[in-house]
């Protein structure tokens, strides 16, 4: 059964997933679209601050909602919009909760200090303003739950602030949303450095996109076991021992990756017919994916937004209507 209960998630428009966003990110949203009145945006006005080309982000903004919706959101199940298709709402509501956000507090906050530190020829008010901006999202339908990671948290308890500050004032309007970790997994690289991700280049990650020869040749390529150099060795099947067995702890069952460890152990099966297993583990994902991907179409994708766009702006403009009440603005 599905909670009242209002959550909350942003999606920032990007290129190809790889099976490492499936477990990072994707996987979670769709579990939670089971259990809460969930709304997921994809966040383009806050990519903004970065200033993509613009037929970039439209072409990301379209994409990542076929990705999304091909890798298990239900528009049936939860709300799917674009940020920018409520920007008359959101923009609003941000310059109405920047009239209470001090701004030393936000030019205190480390993301902002580390983004300018790293970047200081593009220290903009859109960077500055992040946080507000990200309340504004929450606060505009009142969620009670905001599904973050916690490279969030702080922003989180700076809307928490905000929606206090605007309470004391104005009277109780907001909720105060409570967060809930999303536990995003660290899927490992297929070279074995770091986490999977795509700007260690098409080498090191499998995406969702790839057939299943690109897979089995992606995966025998991969990182294993660095102290077994023979087929008769034993192997060292543990997370720690082995980078292939690590990524088969995220994409294979326990009895199948049980029966793996003990023949490895044992020397009866080697790391070729372990990659193997593998890429079949990975395919088990991507297949599905990629079928459902490929019959939803740019047209498709654009018309579950349209319908997403008008169930979220329908409980955001009463939103704001209390809040132009509370704050005695006339709007004549």
């Amino acid at each position: 059964m599905i909670s009242s209960n209002r959550l909350i998630s942003g999606i920032r428009p990007t290129g190809e997933l790889h099976v490492g966003n499936y477990y990072g990110a994707l996987k979670g949203l769709v579990e939670q679209q089971e259990r809460y009145d969930a709304r997921y945006f994809i966040a383009d006005i806050h990519s903004l601050t970065t200033h993509p080309k613009p037929d970039d982000l439209r072409g990301f903004v379209i994409g990542t909602a076929r990705n999304y919706l091909a890798g298990g959101l239900d528009p049936e199940r939860c709300t799917l919009y674009v940020q920018s298709s409520l920007a008359a709402e959101i923009c609003e509501l941000h310059t109405y909760l920047s009239m209470v956000m001090p701004l030393g507090e936000l030019l205190r906050v480390p993301t902002f200090k580390e983004k300018a530190k790293r970047h200081p020829d593009n220290v903009n008010y859109g960077l500055v303003g992040y946080p507000v901006l990200m309340a504004a999202d929450i606060l505009l339908f009142k969620s009670q739950t905001v599904m973050v990671g916690d490279d969030q948290l702080v922003h989180l308890e700076l809307a928490r602030e905000i929606a206090r500050r605007f309470n004391q004032l104005y009277g109780d309007v907001f909720p105060e949303p409570q967060p809930l970790l999303d536990n995003a997994a660290r899927i490992p690289s297929l070279s074995g450095a770091g986490k999977m991700s795509k700007s260690d280049g098409a080498a090191a990650y499998v995406s969702l996109q790839d057939d299943r020869a690109a897979v089995g040749e992606k995966t025998r390529k991969a990182l294993s076991d660095p102290l077994r150099g023979y087929r008769s060795q034993p192997g060292h099947p543990t997370a720690e021992g082995c980078n292939v067995f690590r990524l088969h702890t995220f994409f294979t069952g326990e009895s199948e990756r049980a029966a793996i460890a003990g023949a490895c152990r044992a020397a009866g099966i080697g790391c070729v017919e372990c990659k193997e297993r593998l890429a079949d583990s990975f395919s088990a994902v991507i297949e599905p994916f990629r079928e459902r991907h490929m019959r939803l179409s740019e047209d498709d994708a654009v018309d579950i937004l349209r319908i997403g766009r008008d169930k979220a702006r329908e409980s955001a403009r009463s939103v704001i209507a209390e809040v132009r009440q509370a704050m005695g603005l006339l709007m004549l």
